[in-house]
C-alpha cells in the first residue's frame, strides 16, 4: 500500500486542439517529476528524484515522432546528472546551450566537498548547532550552513541526441553566504532569467551575510555576462534598499529586462511596481500611478507586451499591458476567481495557458485564446467532486466598516440550502496583509464547512490586500482596532442580510493574524460572547514576546509602526491579547505546529496555559512535524476532524 502521506507527480502531454492527454512518465509513489523545459518538439529536460540514489537530478525525456500513435505506455527518462546532492532548481536557456541549477552547498565548498562535510558531521554522532548571527531559523528550518547557490554550465547534445555538460559548472555565489533562489519561497522560475541569446543571466539574492537579514527586506538583482569568461556579477538595483526581485529578460533584446520592486524598507507587503531596465542603468517605472501590487510578470513572445498577475478585490486577475515601448494600453483579460501561472504560446502572443481556481472549483489548466475566450483543458477532479456535497455559489457583500470605509466580505451558504436555520463559521484570515481570495484551498476551504451545514462568512478587513495600497497600509499600528471594528460590523451586517443564519450558533476561527484576532476577541466580551466557541491556529498571543521570538523581525517591527520592542514597548503592548486574559470566558480550541518558527509554538502553549488555569474548557491539538501550515494530507484530515468535531460540539 502506498504511503498516503506522500504523492507522486508525473509529466503529461496535451494536444490543445483535441485535448488528447498522454501521461509521459511512469507514476511511482514518492517520485516527483517537475520543473520541465521544452527543448524542441521531441525533447524535454526536467528534474526528478527517479535517480537510483533517490536524489533529485536532471533528466531528459525523448518523445517519439508521432506520440499519439506510439504504443509505449510510458517513456523512460534518461538521467543526465549524478551529483551527491539534490538539485533543487532548474532553468534552461532558449537555445538549450546553457542551463542553471541549484544545490544546497556550504558557501566556500563545492558540491562534493559539501557532501563530504555533511557525511563527516553525520557520522560524528554529534548534533550541535552554533550561531553568531541571524537567522537562527527561518520559516520551518534551522539555518545551519548550506545555501541555495546557482550553478551555470554549458550543455550540448551528443550524437545520440542525449544532452551532456560541456563545461564545469560555475557556482555564481561561491564564497558568498547567501541564497538564490531566496528562502523560504523563492524559485528559479521567478528569480532567475536567461537573456534572449542566453549570454546573460540575472538572479535575485538577499543579504544573509549579517544579522540585518532578519530586519531588512532588501533583495537585489544581479546580472552576469556569460559571453566572456571570468566575469563577476553586477548589481543593477543596489540603490534601492527595499525588495527588488523576479528579473525577466525580454525574449528579443539582451539589454532589456523587467522586475518587481518595492520602495519601503522593511515592509514585505509594500506595493510591488514593475521596473523596466534597459541595460544602461536606466530604469522606468511602468504604470507608476496605478494602485495595484503586481504579483507576477510574463513577457509576450514578441517582446512588445507584458501579462500581469495581481490581486484585485479578492480575485487574482490577469491584465495585458500592450505597446510596452510606446503608448502603453492596459486591458483586463481574466477577472473572476484566481488565475496564475501565465505561459504564453510560442507563436501567438494573444494565446496562453494558465491555472484557474475558485471557491467552487479546484485548480485546472485553462487556455486563453486570441478571440478572448477561455476554456478548461483539464478536469482531473471532476469525478471526485461529483461524489461530495458542495455549495454551488459564493457571493460578495459590502458594508460600512471602520472609519466609514467600504469593507467587503464573502458569504457561502450551506451546501444543503438555506431553508432552515444554520450555524455560522466566521472565518478570520491571516497575513494580516492578505485576503480571502476567490480560490480553492487545501487548508482553509470554505466548502469543508459548507458541506457540514455551516454558513460561511469571511471579512476582508482593514489591512487586507487587493483593495488598494492605502487600505492594506491602514492596519499599521492598528492591529486590534480597525480590523476588530470591521469584524464586529461585518458580523452584524451579515446576520441581518442572511437571516437564515442562527446568531446563537456562531463560531469564530482564524490562523496566524486570524489566530491573534481570536485571542483579541476572547478578551473583549462585546464580541466574544457572540460566539459559542473560538478556534486559534498558530496565533499570536503575546505581541511583545512575538517581537523577540519570531524570525523575520521586520514583520513585527513594521506592523507596530516601525519600532523595536525596547525602543517603544507601548507600541507592542497597545493591542496585546495577553493583557485581557482576565476577560476570557469562551471555550477554545488551539492548534499548533512544532516547526512554526514564524509564530513560535510557545505562543499557543501560553494561551492554553491561561485557559486551563482559568478553568475554561479548552483543547490543544499539536502537530509535531508541521509548520505554520498543515501540509501532510493525513494531518489535514485530522485537522478537519478536530475542528469540525469541536465546533459541532458547541453548535449542535
Amino acid at each position: 500500500m502506498p504511503d498516503l502521506r506522500g504523492s507522486t507527480t508525473t509529466l503529461h502531454w496535451l494536444d490543445l486542439e483535441t485535448n488528447n492527454n498522454i501521461q509521459l512518465t511512469r507514476p511511482i509513489w514518492g517520485i516527483h517529476d517537475r520543473q520541465f523545459f521544452w527543448i524542441d518538439n521531441d525533447t524535454i529536460l526536467f528534474l526528478s528524484n527517479r535517480a537510483s540514489s533517490g536524489l533529485t537530478q536532471i533528466f531528459q525525456l525523448m518523445l517519439p515522432v508521432d506520440l499519439l500513435k506510439a504504443t509505449t505506455t510510458f517513456i523512460e527518462p534518461i538521467q543526465i546528472t549524478n551529483y551527491s546532492l539534490n538539485i533543487d532548481n532548474l532553468l534552461v536557456n532558449r537555445q538549450a546551450s546553457r542551463l542553471a541549477f541549484s544545490c544546497q552547498v556550504y558557501p566556500n565548498l563545492t558540491i562534493e566537498e559539501t557532501f563530504t562535510r555533511k557525511t563527516t558531521e553525520k557520522n560524528s554522532g554529534r548534533t550541535v548547532y552554533q550561531f553568531d548571527k541571524l537567522f537562527i531559523r527561518h520559516w520551518d528550518e534551522y539555518m545551519i550552513g548550506p545555501r541555495h547557490h546557482p550553478f551555470l554550465v554549458s550543455i550540448e547534445r551528443q550524437a545520440n541526441r542525449i544532452f551532456k555538460f560541456s563545461s564545469e559548472p560555475i557556482d555564481v555565489l561561491f564564497n558568498v553566504d547567501s541564497d538564490s533562489p531566496t528562502r523560504p519561497f523563492g524559485d528559479a522560475k521567478t528569480q532567475w532569467s536567461f537573456s534572449a541569446t542566453g549570454n546573460s543571466f540575472a538572479y535575485t539574492r538577499q543579504y544573509d551575510e549579517t544579522s540585518a537579514v532578519a530586519w531588512s527586506t532588501n533583495m537585489d538583482i544581479y546580472t552576469i555576462d556569460l559571453s566572456k569568461s571570468g566575469q563577476s556579477s553586477v548589481c543593477i538595483t543596489c540603490d534601492n534598499l527595499a525588495t527588488d526581485t523576479d528579473p525577466s529578460y525580454s525574449p528579443t533584446d539582451d539589454n532589456v529586462l523587467v522586475y518587481r520592486s518595492q520602495s519601503k524598507q522593511g515592509y514585505e507587503s509594500d506595493q510591488f511596481k514593475i521596473k523596466l531596465y534597459n541595460g544602461s542603468n536606466s530604469r522606468i517605472t511602468l504604470l507608476d500611478d496605478w494602485d495595484r501590487s503586481i504579483q507576477a510578470v510574463t513577457w509576450s513572445f514578441d517582446g512588445q507586451s507584458l501579462f500581469l498577475e495581481l490581486g484585485e478585490e479578492a480575485r487574482h486577475v490577469i491584465y495585458h499591458l500592450f505597446n510596452l515601448f510606446t503608448s502603453q494600453s492596459l486591458t483586463r483579460l481574466v477577472s473572476n476567481g484566481t488565475s496564475r501561472d501565465v505561459n504564453v504560446h510560442p507563436m501567438n502572443s494573444r494565446m496562453f495557458i494558465f491555472t484557474h481556481q475558485s471557491f467552487i472549483e479546484p485548480i485546472n489548466i485553462y487556455l486563453y485564446s486570441s478571440d478572448g475566450s477561455m476554456r478548461s483543458i483539464t478536469d482531473h477532479n471532476q469525478a471526485l467532486l461529483a461524489k461530495v456535497n458542495m455549495s454551488s455559489m459564493a457571493e460578495t457583500f459590502s458594508f460600512s466598516g471602520a472609519q466609514g470605509d467600504e469593507v467587503w466580505g464573502w458569504h457561502m451558504p450551506p451546501s444543503n440550502g438555506t431553508d432552515k436555520r444554520a450555524p455560522l463559521a466566521f472565518l478570520i484570515h491571516g497575513g494580516p496583509q492578505s485576503s480571502w481570495y476567490d480560490a480553492w484551498s487545501y487548508r482553509w476551504n470554505f466548502q469543508s464547512f459548507s458541506s457540514q451545514g455551516y454558513a460561511v462568512i469571511a471579512i476582508n478587513f482593514h489591512g487586507s490586500d487587493s483593495y488598494g495600497q492605502n487600505f492594506t497600509d491602514s492596519i499599521i499600528g492598528e492591529y486590534g482596532s480597525l480590523p476588530f471594528e470591521d469584524l464586529q460590523l461585518g458580523l452584524s451586517y451579515a446576520l441581518k442580510k442572511f437571516s437564515y443564519i442562527d446568531p446563537n450558533r456562531a463560531v469564530a476561527l482564524g490562523a496566524s493574524y486570524g489566530g491573534y484576532m481570536i485571542y483579541w476577541i476572547a478578551g473583549h466580551p462585546e464580541m466574544s460572547l457572540r460566539f459559542k466557541t473560538l478556534i486559534s491556529h498558530n496565533g499570536v498571543f503575546d505581541t511583545r514576546a512575538m517581537g523577540y521570538s519570531t524570525e523575520e523581525l521586520w514583520f513585527t517591527e513594521h506592523d507596530v509602526g516601525g519600532y523595536t520592542p525596547w525602543s517603544n514597548p507601548d507600541a507592542y503592548e497597545l493591542y496585546n491579547p495577553v493583557h485581557h486574559v482576565a476577560n476570557w470566558t469562551q471555550p477554545m480550541l488551539i492548534i499548533l505546529g512544532a516547526h512554526d518558527y514564524r509564530v513560535p509554538e510557545t505562543q499557543g502553549i501560553s494561551a492554553f496555559n491561561a485557559l486551563q488555569r482559568r478553568g475554561i474548557e479548552s483543547w490543544l491539538v499539536y502537530f509535531p512535524s508541521e509548520n505554520h501550515w498543515i501540509l501532510n494530507p493525513l494531518h489535514s484530515l485530522a485537522w478537519y476532524e478536530q475542528v469540525l468535531g469541536w465546533i459541532y460540539k458547541w453548535t449542535n
